[in-house]
């Protein structure tokens, strides 16, 4: 049992970084502590050829999930983000202009926890970098 522990502390630790933010402030002379969290599952992932999928998992609690895309290609690509599989069901669907910026999308709905695939696809070769946010709290991922 000690070792399935490590094991699931050292995969954890090796795939995602976690960032906690503690602010306390004082209400009716009674200290309040509030949490928020965001994970990075997915940190500037290099982008190449006509079509590549990227896998990450949403663990219980980090239900807001942030994209962001550095397209330094010469052509747009498209990405879609489904669940549970490459064909399963679509949440998050657009084109990344091809201006060498870094482009933000998020959803306004927690999603539910699992596995999603990002999949991306262009013409021509892609070129630039992906990375995947992932938040207890939408305006967390926002102000990041």
């Amino acid at each position: 049992m000690k070792h399935i522990t490590k094991m699931a502390m050292a995969v954890l630790a090796a795939t995602a970084i976690i960032t906690t933010v503690i602010t306390t402030a004082s209400m009716n002379n009674e200290t309040v502590v509030n949490t928020s969290s965001t994970l990075s599952v997915l940190n500037n992932e290099d982008l190449a050829g006509t079509a590549t999928t990227k896998q990450f998992n949403i663990p219980v609690g980090f239900e807001y999930v942030q994209v962001s895309f550095k397209n330094i290609g010469s052509k747009p690509f498209t990405f879609t983000i489904n669940q549970e599989s490459t064909t399963g069901t679509a949440k998050m669907s657009y084109t990344v202009p091809a201006d060498g910026k870094e482009h933000t999308y998020w959803s306004d709905q927690a999603w539910s926890t699992g596995l999603f695939y990002v999949s991306m696809s262009s013409a021509q070769g892609m070129s630039g970098r992906l990375s995947v946010h992932l938040a207890t709290d939408l305006n967390k991922l926002k102000s990041l």
